[in-house]
């Protein structure tokens, strides 16, 4: 390994530190490496299992639960960012292979270029391709599902699997008539064509081994078209019910005042459809990019993007909601109207982009996950959330700072994925940081809605979730155990976190 990679980060008198976006997470690391190449990685893992240190890989550090804590060796990938077409697929499709460290808005950006776009993504675009896909990272489709959906093979430095003191670089793919990879002329790691395998590695927030690559498959540019609709939340909870919703749309997502203003709850309804942007006048759509869309480009609002622009008007907002707690539920209301009749067209990543980073940078929050059971019984754990929020409001004058923003994901066959096996409604509960109350409103968020059988986001706060709960509510569990002990018999990939979640 050269030199470079072998000194540390001087980041705190001369020590290494690593803070997560929202400054919450601190890690102060034995060692910070930067590897360039999956060599680096490879003897990094090695150290690691030469000297019993744990190893774990930060990005971005979007994520706002412990996932990226480690104190042993940490490698910040942001120098693994390249991609290139995967030449050796056995079926015709659009398949790139992406480094684990590059960031979403390069991704877009260089796929962009090819004429290509992911099918799905969060909301901001920012983070690590690896720390999303790990941590389930999802957007709202229930047509496509999570990003994991994307991946098609995995480039895993970790344990040999014939020899526990050596590193060793697998290729990890599904097996069958899923597999990507012809073995016949394929050259690179070690090949494993194993259902089982894949399906615990796609989403283990680190616990396998560092993730050096993935091969995406990914789509010939589309084009979106996201329509809002305001509304009430008594009309949308109906439309939830029988899913009318849904109806031929690409993907709809939801954000819900949780508090009653003037005896109403308004809701935003924001619906993404597939077209055809060859009856658009191209010329006019491209004047409009280069200077209307780019202003409103981070919320199609031009007053939260000022807002997400302009530090000042943040920390306005949040001296204000301190000072007047009782403006919450009007703030909150007006946050939903303004973004009534504003359709915006664009590529598929550009609309999939909902902006605001500067303001979620400043935020934390639970993410619920509960079932969606054919009787809709979930949409009556929303009505008893809200009506908890609002007695924690009358109560002790403690709020959440945005609308509640529901999701929807179809079903996946990743062990670990909080949709495994079934169809799922993510709810997010953003708080602003500096906000009174806003860590006792997500504990007591967390102990509510754990007591009624929900899950929670895995890079999300998840503090009251362990391994007992987690084995008890993911049927996936022991298949992922039986997989990542294999993978990870020195325990040198695991953390706090996983301790907590995984009791390994």
């Amino acid at each position: 390994m050269s030199n470079k990679h072998r000194k540390n980060k001087l980041s705190f008198f001369g020590r290494p530190v690593w803070q997560n976006s929202t400054k919450t997470i601190k890690v102060t690391p034995l060692r910070y490496y930067q590897p360039d190449s999956m060599q680096d990685v490879m003897e990094m893992v090695q150290e690691g299992i030469d000297t019993n240190t744990p190893v774990r890989a930060v990005g971005s550090g979007h994520s706002f639960s412990l996932a990226p804590k480690g104190e042993g060796i940490l490698l910040d990938t942001n120098k693994m960012n390249k991609l290139g077409p995967y030449e050796f697929a056995n079926k015709s499709g659009n398949y790139f292979e992406v480094q684990g460290g590059i960031k979403l808005h390069d991704l877009n950006s260089s796929l962009d270029k090819l004429g290509f776009c992911i099918r799905t993504m969060g909301g901001i675009d920012h983070q690590s391709i690896a720390g999303a896909i790990s941590t389930g990272t999802h957007g709202s489709s229930l047509t496509f599902g999570a990003m994991s959906q994307m991946v098609k093979s995995i480039v895993l430095v970790t344990h040999d699997l014939n020899d526990p003191k050596k590193a060793k670089t697998y290729r990890i793919e599904r097996s069958g008539n899923e597999a990507l990879t012809d073995p016949s002329n394929y050259l690179g790691p070690e090949l494993k064509q194993n259902n089982d395998f894949f399906k615990a590695a796609v989403v283990c927030f680190g616990a396998m081994g560092i993730i050096v690559s993935y091969v995406l498959e990914v789509e010939k540019m589309f084009y979106l078209l996201e329509k809002k609709e305001v509304t009430d939340w008594h009309s949308v909870k109906e439309q939830l019910r029988d899913k009318s919703i849904f109806n031929n749309h690409e993907s709809v997502f939801v954000q819900v005042n949780p508090y009653k203003y003037k005896n109403s709850q308004k809701a935003l309804v924001v619906y993404h459809d597939l077209h055809n942007n060859s009856i658009r006048n191209r010329s006019l759509e491209n004047l409009k990019n280069k200077f209307w869309y780019r202003l409103k480009r981070s919320t199609r609002s031009l007053q939260f993007e000022l807002a997400s622009r302009i530090p000042y008007i943040v920390w306005f907002v949040i001296w204000r909601i301190n000072t007047f707690p009782g403006y919450v539920p009007k703030f909150l209301n007006s946050a939903i109207k303004s973004q009534k009749d504003e359709d915006f067209f664009n590529k598929g990543h550009k609309v999939m982009y909902q902006g605001l980073d500067y303001i979620k940078e400043r935020a934390y929050d639970n993410e619920i996950v509960l079932t969606m059971d054919e009787a809709g019984n979930y949409l009556d754990t929303i009505d008893e959330l809200m009506e908890y929020l609002q007695f924690l409001r009358k109560e002790y004058k403690i709020h959440l700072t945005s609308p509640l923003g529901l999701r929807f994901i179809k079903g996946s066959d990743v062990f670990l994925a909080p949709e495994y096996g079934e169809d799922v409604c993510y709810i997010d509960t953003p708080v602003l940081q500096h906000i009174y109350g806003g860590d006792t409103i997500i504990s007591r968020i967390q102990q509510f809605i754990l007591e009624r059988g929900a899950k929670l986001h895995w890079g999300k706060l998840n503090s009251y979730m362990d391994a007992d709960y987690v084995k008890s509510h993911y049927s996936g569990y022991n298949d992922f155990m039986s997989v990542m002990k294999k993978f990870n018999p020195s325990k040198i990939f695991s953390n706090i976190f996983t301790k907590r979640v995984l009791g390994y």
